[in-house]
Protein backbone atom coordinates (compact mmCIF):
# COMPACT_ATOMS: atom_id res chain seq x y z
CA UNK A 1 0.00 0.00 0.00
CA UNK A 2 1.22 3.91 -0.97
CA UNK A 3 1.97 6.17 1.83
CA UNK A 4 -0.40 8.90 2.25
CA UNK A 5 2.08 11.06 1.20
CA UNK A 6 2.90 9.77 -2.16
CA UNK A 7 -0.99 9.28 -2.89
CA UNK A 8 -1.43 13.20 -2.32
CA UNK A 9 1.27 13.73 -4.34
CA UNK A 10 -0.12 11.27 -7.38
CA UNK A 11 -3.88 13.43 -7.08
CA UNK A 12 -1.96 16.42 -7.67
CA UNK A 13 -0.01 15.32 -10.48
CA UNK A 14 -3.14 13.93 -12.08
CA UNK A 15 -5.24 16.95 -11.78
CA UNK A 16 -6.67 18.57 -14.68
CA UNK A 17 -5.75 22.09 -15.09
CA UNK A 18 -8.95 23.23 -14.92
CA UNK A 19 -9.02 22.09 -11.36
CA UNK A 20 -5.57 23.65 -10.72
CA UNK A 21 -6.40 26.21 -7.99
CA UNK A 22 -6.60 29.86 -9.87
CA UNK A 23 -3.87 32.38 -9.08
CA UNK A 24 -4.26 35.44 -6.86
CA UNK A 25 -5.36 37.80 -9.50
CA UNK A 26 -6.23 35.02 -12.63
CA UNK A 27 -9.89 35.62 -12.06
CA UNK A 28 -9.72 39.64 -12.21
CA UNK A 29 -7.30 40.50 -14.10
CA UNK A 30 -7.42 39.22 -18.00
CA UNK A 31 -4.36 37.40 -19.44
CA UNK A 32 -2.65 39.57 -22.23
CA UNK A 33 -1.63 38.72 -25.10
CA UNK A 34 1.88 39.96 -26.16
CA UNK A 35 -0.01 42.29 -29.27
CA UNK A 36 -1.75 44.37 -25.92
CA UNK A 37 1.29 43.87 -23.55
CA UNK A 38 3.36 45.44 -26.31
CA UNK A 39 0.66 48.66 -26.86
CA UNK A 40 0.65 48.61 -22.97
CA UNK A 41 4.62 49.21 -22.86
CA UNK A 42 4.35 52.15 -25.65
CA UNK A 43 2.04 53.85 -23.47
CA UNK A 44 4.04 53.88 -21.30
CA UNK A 45 7.40 55.01 -22.82
CA UNK A 46 4.61 58.29 -23.72
CA UNK A 47 3.66 58.97 -20.40
CA UNK A 48 7.15 58.80 -19.40
CA UNK A 49 7.76 61.15 -22.35
CA UNK A 50 4.56 63.59 -20.85
CA UNK A 51 6.16 63.97 -17.80
CA UNK A 52 9.50 64.59 -18.81
CA UNK A 53 8.44 67.68 -21.22
CA UNK A 54 5.87 68.80 -18.78
CA UNK A 55 8.17 71.63 -17.56
CA UNK A 56 8.64 72.55 -21.36
CA UNK A 57 4.52 72.05 -21.68
CA UNK A 58 4.47 74.23 -18.81
CA UNK A 59 5.71 77.56 -20.10
CA UNK A 60 3.16 77.23 -23.15
CA UNK A 61 2.44 80.64 -24.70
CA UNK A 62 5.94 81.64 -25.33
CA UNK A 63 4.70 83.03 -28.46
CA UNK A 64 1.90 85.63 -27.28
CA UNK A 65 4.69 86.50 -24.70
CA UNK A 66 6.74 87.18 -27.53
CA UNK A 67 4.00 89.01 -29.13
CA UNK A 68 3.32 91.27 -25.81
CA UNK A 69 6.62 92.29 -25.86
CA UNK A 70 7.23 93.29 -29.46
CA UNK A 71 3.88 95.45 -29.15
CA UNK A 72 5.23 96.85 -25.82
CA UNK A 73 8.55 97.65 -27.26
CA UNK A 74 7.53 99.57 -30.42
CA UNK A 75 4.97 101.56 -28.03
CA UNK A 76 7.88 102.36 -25.44
CA UNK A 77 9.75 103.61 -28.60
CA UNK A 78 6.91 106.09 -30.17
CA UNK A 79 6.00 107.86 -26.46
CA UNK A 80 9.83 108.06 -26.35
CA UNK A 81 9.77 109.63 -29.97
CA UNK A 82 6.69 111.37 -29.03
CA UNK A 83 8.42 113.08 -25.85
CA UNK A 84 11.39 113.83 -27.74
CA UNK A 85 8.82 116.09 -29.65
CA UNK A 86 9.73 113.85 -33.20
CA UNK A 87 6.44 112.66 -33.32
CA UNK A 88 3.02 115.04 -32.60
CA UNK A 89 1.76 114.75 -29.44
CA UNK A 90 -1.49 113.08 -28.58
CA UNK A 91 -1.45 110.16 -30.33
CA UNK A 92 -3.91 107.62 -29.46
CA UNK A 93 -0.56 105.40 -29.02
CA UNK A 94 -1.80 103.24 -25.61
CA UNK A 95 -5.36 102.84 -26.47
CA UNK A 96 -3.76 101.64 -30.19
CA UNK A 97 -1.45 98.73 -28.60
CA UNK A 98 -4.14 97.72 -26.08
CA UNK A 99 -5.91 96.89 -29.10
CA UNK A 100 -3.51 95.57 -31.30
CA UNK A 101 -1.80 93.21 -29.10
CA UNK A 102 -4.83 91.80 -27.46
CA UNK A 103 -6.23 90.98 -31.38
CA UNK A 104 -2.72 89.46 -32.14
CA UNK A 105 -3.00 87.52 -28.58
CA UNK A 106 -6.27 86.19 -29.81
CA UNK A 107 -5.03 85.24 -33.21
CA UNK A 108 -2.22 83.76 -31.83
CA UNK A 109 -4.14 81.75 -29.50
CA UNK A 110 -6.19 80.49 -32.01
CA UNK A 111 -3.91 79.42 -34.69
CA UNK A 112 -0.93 78.53 -32.49
CA UNK A 113 -2.93 75.37 -31.49
CA UNK A 114 -2.78 72.89 -33.75
CA UNK A 115 -4.75 70.20 -32.29
CA UNK A 116 -2.63 70.40 -29.11
CA UNK A 117 -4.53 70.61 -25.96
CA UNK A 118 -2.47 69.15 -23.24
CA UNK A 119 -3.18 70.98 -19.95
CA UNK A 120 -2.01 70.11 -16.64
CA UNK A 121 -2.27 71.85 -13.38
CA UNK A 122 1.03 74.19 -13.88
CA UNK A 123 -0.47 75.39 -17.99
CA UNK A 124 -3.69 76.60 -15.87
CA UNK A 125 -1.96 78.28 -13.21
CA UNK A 126 0.18 80.19 -15.89
CA UNK A 127 -2.47 81.18 -17.98
CA UNK A 128 -4.76 82.58 -14.62
CA UNK A 129 -2.30 84.70 -13.87
CA UNK A 130 -1.48 86.33 -16.86
CA UNK A 131 -5.27 86.77 -17.53
CA UNK A 132 -5.53 88.38 -13.61
CA UNK A 133 -2.70 90.55 -14.80
CA UNK A 134 -4.38 91.66 -17.34
CA UNK A 135 -7.26 92.49 -15.92
CA UNK A 136 -5.26 94.35 -13.33
CA UNK A 137 -3.75 95.82 -15.46
CA UNK A 138 -7.10 97.07 -17.44
CA UNK A 139 -8.83 98.08 -14.19
CA UNK A 140 -5.45 100.39 -13.34
CA UNK A 141 -5.13 101.74 -16.44
CA UNK A 142 -8.87 102.73 -16.69
CA UNK A 143 -9.01 103.95 -13.52
CA UNK A 144 -5.93 106.45 -13.91
CA UNK A 145 -8.00 107.90 -17.05
CA UNK A 146 -10.98 107.92 -14.72
CA UNK A 147 -9.19 109.79 -12.12
CA UNK A 148 -7.37 111.69 -14.09
CA UNK A 149 -4.06 111.36 -12.04
CA UNK A 150 -2.20 108.83 -14.81
CA UNK A 151 1.12 109.84 -14.12
CA UNK A 152 3.54 107.28 -17.11
CA UNK A 153 6.34 106.44 -14.47
CA UNK A 154 3.95 105.05 -12.25
CA UNK A 155 2.03 103.37 -14.99
CA UNK A 156 5.31 101.75 -15.92
CA UNK A 157 6.33 101.20 -12.70
CA UNK A 158 3.32 98.90 -12.26
CA UNK A 159 3.55 96.76 -15.71
CA UNK A 160 7.23 96.13 -14.76
CA UNK A 161 5.51 94.64 -11.05
CA UNK A 162 3.06 92.92 -12.73
CA UNK A 163 5.29 91.26 -15.31
CA UNK A 164 7.81 90.17 -12.48
CA UNK A 165 5.12 88.47 -10.27
CA UNK A 166 3.47 86.72 -13.07
CA UNK A 167 7.51 85.57 -14.53
CA UNK A 168 8.04 84.63 -10.48
CA UNK A 169 4.95 82.17 -10.93
CA UNK A 170 6.43 81.04 -13.97
CA UNK A 171 9.38 79.84 -12.98
CA UNK A 172 7.97 78.05 -9.60
CA UNK A 173 5.79 76.30 -11.72
CA UNK A 174 8.05 74.65 -13.81
CA UNK A 175 11.99 73.89 -13.98
CA UNK A 176 12.59 76.92 -16.13
CA UNK A 177 14.17 78.92 -13.20
CA UNK A 178 16.22 81.45 -15.31
CA UNK A 179 12.60 83.09 -15.59
CA UNK A 180 13.56 84.07 -12.11
CA UNK A 181 16.76 86.27 -13.77
CA UNK A 182 14.25 87.91 -15.86
CA UNK A 183 11.49 88.78 -13.14
CA UNK A 184 14.38 90.28 -11.04
CA UNK A 185 15.43 92.37 -14.41
CA UNK A 186 11.94 93.90 -14.34
CA UNK A 187 11.99 94.56 -11.11
CA UNK A 188 14.96 96.26 -11.64
CA UNK A 189 12.85 98.25 -14.60
CA UNK A 190 10.53 99.14 -11.73
CA UNK A 191 13.04 100.97 -9.82
CA UNK A 192 14.25 102.51 -12.65
CA UNK A 193 10.77 104.39 -13.24
CA UNK A 194 10.77 106.32 -10.08
CA UNK A 195 15.08 107.04 -10.28
CA UNK A 196 15.30 108.35 -13.46
CA UNK A 197 14.32 111.95 -13.97
CA UNK A 198 13.86 112.52 -17.83
CA UNK A 199 10.74 111.03 -19.70
CA UNK A 200 12.49 110.12 -22.54
CA UNK A 201 14.76 107.86 -20.29
CA UNK A 202 12.53 105.77 -18.74
CA UNK A 203 10.41 105.02 -21.99
CA UNK A 204 13.57 103.94 -24.00
CA UNK A 205 14.36 102.02 -20.67
CA UNK A 206 10.96 100.80 -20.61
CA UNK A 207 11.45 99.77 -24.73
CA UNK A 208 14.67 97.82 -23.88
CA UNK A 209 13.22 95.78 -20.35
CA UNK A 210 10.24 94.24 -22.72
CA UNK A 211 12.37 93.13 -25.47
CA UNK A 212 14.89 91.70 -22.78
CA UNK A 213 12.93 90.34 -20.11
CA UNK A 214 9.62 89.56 -22.29
CA UNK A 215 10.18 89.29 -26.17
CA UNK A 216 13.64 87.14 -25.82
CA UNK A 217 12.35 84.78 -22.72
CA UNK A 218 9.14 84.36 -25.12
CA UNK A 219 11.01 83.13 -27.34
CA UNK A 220 13.17 80.97 -25.99
CA UNK A 221 10.21 79.40 -24.76
CA UNK A 222 8.10 79.00 -27.95
CA UNK A 223 11.15 77.02 -29.23
CA UNK A 224 10.87 74.68 -26.04
CA UNK A 225 7.06 74.32 -26.98
CA UNK A 226 7.55 73.72 -30.63
CA UNK A 227 10.12 71.10 -29.66
CA UNK A 228 8.13 69.27 -26.99
CA UNK A 229 4.31 69.47 -29.52
CA UNK A 230 5.37 67.05 -32.16
CA UNK A 231 5.82 64.07 -29.75
CA UNK A 232 2.89 64.83 -27.89
CA UNK A 233 -0.34 63.20 -28.24
CA UNK A 234 -3.43 64.97 -27.99
CA UNK A 235 -5.16 63.45 -24.62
Amino acid sequence: MKKRSEMSEDRHANRRPADRPASRYGSILPRLDPEEAGYLGEELHSLRELVSRGDALATAGGSVMAWWGIVLAVTHILKALMAAGWLPAGLPVGWGAAIIGVAGALLISHFGRGGYSFRSWRNQSISTAWGFAGIGIFVFLLGSQWTRVSEPHITMAFLAIVFSLVLAVMATSSSQSWLLGMAGGWMLTAGAMFVLDSPIDRYIVMAVATVCFMTAPGLVLLRAERRAQPKMRTI
